[in-house]
């Protein structure tokens, strides 16, 4: 294969063509230090096969810092740490290049404490704050930075840097007229936008001499009106081939590219941005092109080589899902392959400020094969098959616990079944094929067609079970509702040829967005009713910015947001729209609300076993992801015979005090926008004593509006580390955060997450977004102190 042909890259050889681009952990400590978490994460990569790991981003300049946890090479005090990381690295005989990181206007002086800069006064619309123009002395110590940088990953023995010239970050705002209307040297032609990114190769080449990579990683195109297009990029990439680079490594789109969000969901084709690297080779002729974008399998990567299109192809999200994956390629081990969704969970945690996580891998730091058993085995019984219930009896199973799994359906996967079904989601395959290959190689005993009954227990006798069994459709209470003038969801995607062609779907979460794609794919006409101001709320946000402008933009679909449905009498829908009365008639009728978890058993058979634990869809009042669903499989088959299972919700006492009363209301589901000034005073508390809130909030003087729309209206206050909260409006304010009344009380609790919920438009930052993403990490930390899940 020519995956696994070496290549030069200048004087360095590459054992392969596979490549670990650079992508957030969040392992990181706030000083930007490297830490052993870091270096377990990257080592399990190199020793799996990759022939050249580009490692997350580092920022060598505090007014460019993208994130929290972000990696420094700013100083020579971080040379130390990141010594150990390339010499763990080359143990396993791969490379590794260091990726420097300026963001510019896509930073914010709420991370950086500083005026955030770019080419001209115009700002990113993610961040919304008018940047500083830089001056040419500002352009002049920013190239001198990205050398020094350079010398200091040289003399921590990385193999080379990767400039990065996408995404939205600095030196693509100078390339794009969207964000560059200089008029000196750094402005106006194409030539002279190119002019920083030629100076920074230059001045690095001249830093670190011959023997060391320099790649850029350029978008091949920004997939924006009025960005940059293939041709264009081409001709930069040429620019760039011609003074220093050794490799470009080609990626796409801005943050605000409204159907390239930088990270391409499932939904989009195999190797989509391969096209475009074969149209800038045709500029390049002297250096390798290397490609990023949906590049899960042996395959697709193969073909991407073989066709010319790239000379190296990057895999990212294929590594952290399965780190062996190189290996198992060499070996033609195709069927042990965890292959990566592209789900985007792990795109989710890093823009939530959490750290690194895989949907279809919960421990990516180690492999299966690697579990330790358990010191005391017991029996275990896991009711549903479903990815929780498959994950939590794959990981018990592994660790020696005898353990039986039933379902009362005639095949695994669950509801999984449904989402492969779904245009956007075919790769949901993915799990399903995971789980069948693992659970036929280690043995795992499953009785399918096989309900819960007292036989069962009475036969196997379990000292555990866990429930996973999932969740059901809902009901929307609608007068005139009935069996007979409605279908579900899951009885629609489980028909191929669904009759009718006027359909009204009721719901626009993930759900109904999804039904919809399946009925378009059919030749259908389709109506989204759904009561939120907007789509797909509950979707993970750089996926609901494309999912939901597709949905939005397919001719076949029309969505009636803000309605509310009042009447259904046969096929006649009747209800209001933004308070004004409708009335429409439809061949089908489609029930895709929020599914209602599964929990019944739970009673029963606590009657009978003492440990008994829930997972997945089942354990809480609100169906999640499928991302919840595996990690909880993972931790409890990690943990049954140690941990003691939490008490039902009608078990939760009230507790003393305000606090007690905001946990009992939180935990028990009856938490709402009433309760919000006492968890705001609960959240003020903690801030006030939690040492790592006062350690970033002890500079801070700002000020928070809270505005519900419609409703009332909170603020708090930072003063040099001391929070205060009220009711009310502020005379003035730093950021003024709006929100759905649908979504208010979940914001505040943690159940609804900031950054989803922005991109989906149900809240409305004014002001720096970063702050208002600040108060994500806020709650994050009174929700863990209050003993809540993350």
């Amino acid at each position: 294969m020519k995956l696994f042909e070496p290549i030069k890259l200048g004087k360095v050889e590459i054992k392969n063509r596979i490549v670990m681009p650079g992508m957030e952990t969040n392992l990181g400590d706030e000083n930007g230090n490297v830490t052993p978490q870091i270096i377990e994460y990257y080592k399990l990569r190199a020793k799996g096969g990759t022939g050249l790991l580009i490692i997350e981003g580092l920022f060598f300049d505090k007014v460019g810092r993208g994130t929290l946890n972000m990696l420094s090479i700013e100083s020579n005090k971080q040379i130390k740490g990141l010594k150990l990381l390339a010499e763990t690295i080359h143990a396993y005989g791969a490379k590794i290049l260091g990726p420097l990181y300026h963001a510019g206007i896509q930073s914010t002086s709420f991370i950086t404490g500083e005026q955030i800069v770019g080419p001209s006064n115009i700002p990113s619309t993610v961040i919304g704050v008018i940047p500083q123009p830089m001056t040419k002395k500002m352009i002049q110590n920013v190239t001198k930075g990205y050398a020094e940088a350079s010398a200091r990953l040289q003399k921590a023995g990385f193999d080379g840097v990767e400039v990065h010239a996408g995404h939205g970050y600095l030196l693509n705002q100078f390339f794009s007229p969207l964000f560059n209307d200089r008029t000196d040297e750094y402005g106006g032609t194409l030539e002279n936008r190119t002019r920083f990114a030629v100076e920074v190769s230059r001045a690095i080449r001249k830093k670190c001499g011959e023997n060391f990579i320099i790649c850029f990683r350029l978008n091949c195109e920004d997939f924006i009106d009025g960005g940059l297009l293939v041709n264009e990029m081409g001709l930069i990439a040429q620019k760039l081939s011609q003074v220093g680079a050794n490799l470009l490594n080609i990626t796409a789109g801005i943050f605000d590219s409204p159907y390239y969000p930088v990270v391409p969901f499932m939904n989009r084709p195999r190797g989509l941005y391969s096209k475009y690297s074969k149209t800038i080779k045709q500029f390049v002729r002297r250096i390798p092109i290397c490609v990023v974008g949906r590049i899960n399998t042996p395959e697709i990567a193969e073909e991407i080589l073989q066709d010319n299109r790239a000379d190296m192809v990057a895999m990212g999200r294929a590594v952290i899902a399965d780190p062996y994956f190189p290996q198992k390629v060499l070996e033609d081990k195709r069927q042990e392959m965890i292959v990566c969704p592209a789900c985007n969970a792990c795109l989710n945690q890093i823009l939530i400020d959490e750290k690194l996580a895989c949907a279809i891998n919960p421990n990516i730091f180690g492999r299966y094969r690697d579990i330790v058993p358990a010191k005391n085995t017991c029996k275990v019984l896991v009711i549903g098959a479903g990815p929780a219930g498959l994950e939590a009896a794959l990981v018990a199973k592994l660790r020696g616990h005898d353990v039986l799994l039933i379902d009362d359906q005639d095949k695994i996967g669950g509801n999984l079944h449904l989402a492969d079904i779904a245009p956007m989601k075919k790769e949901s395959r993915n799990f399903l094929t995971k789980y069948m290959h693992l659970t036929k190689k280690y043995d795992i005993d499953i009785k399918l067609s096989t309900p819960y009954s007292k036989e069962i227990l009475d036969g196997f006798k379990p000292e555990v079970v866990i429930l996973a069994t999932g969740s059901v459709p809902s009901i929307p209470n609608i007068t005139g509702i009935d069996v007979e003038n409605y279908k579900t969801y899951a009885e629609i995607l489980r028909d191929e040829n669904p009759s009718g062609i006027k359909f009204a779907v009721i719901g626009g979460g993930m759900i109904g967005i999804e039904v919809s794609n399946y009925l378009s794919s059919k030749k259908k006409q389709i109506t989204i009713f759904e009561e939120n101001a907007v789509l797909g709320t509950d979707l993970y946000s750089l996926v609901g910015s494309e999912i939901v402008q597709r949905t939005l933009d397919d001719d076949r679909i029309l969505v009636v947001t803000d309605a509310v449905i009042k009447n259904i009498d046969g096929r006649i829908i009747s209800g209001t729209h933004k308070s004004k009365d409708f009335a429409f008639v439809f061949d089908e009728i489609v029930v895709a609300t929020e599914p209602t978890p599964y929990s019944d058993l739970e009673i029963e058979i606590k009657k009978h076993v003492s440990k008994v634990f829930k997972i997945g869809d089942c354990k809480k009042n609100k169906v999640r992801k499928i991302f919840d669903a595996v990690q909880e499989g993972y931790e409890i088959g990690m943990t049954l015979e140690t941990v003691e299972p939490p008490p039902m919700l009608d078990e939760i006492g009230l507790g003393e005090g305000l606090r007690g009363s905001v946990i009992h209301k939180v935990k028990t589901s009856a938490f709402d926008i009433e309760d919000i000034p006492d968890y705001l005073e609960v959240l003020v508390e903690i801030c006030n004593s939690n040492d790592k809130i006062q350690k970033k909030s002890k500079k801070s003087a700002l000020k928070f509006q809270f505005k519900i729309v419609p409703g009332p209206s909170f603020w708090i206050t930072i003063d040099k580390g001391k929070f205060t909260t009220g009711e009310g409006e502020l005379d003035s304010r730093d950021v003024t955060i709006e929100m759905n009344k649908n979504i208010a009380a979940g914001v505040f609790t943690g159940e609804v997450n900031a950054a989803s919920a922005y991109m989906s438009k149900q809240i409305k930052f004014i002001g720096p977004l970063r702050h208002g993403m600040k108060f994500q990490q806020w709650v994050n930390t009174v929700r863990k102190e209050l003993g809540f899940e993350i």
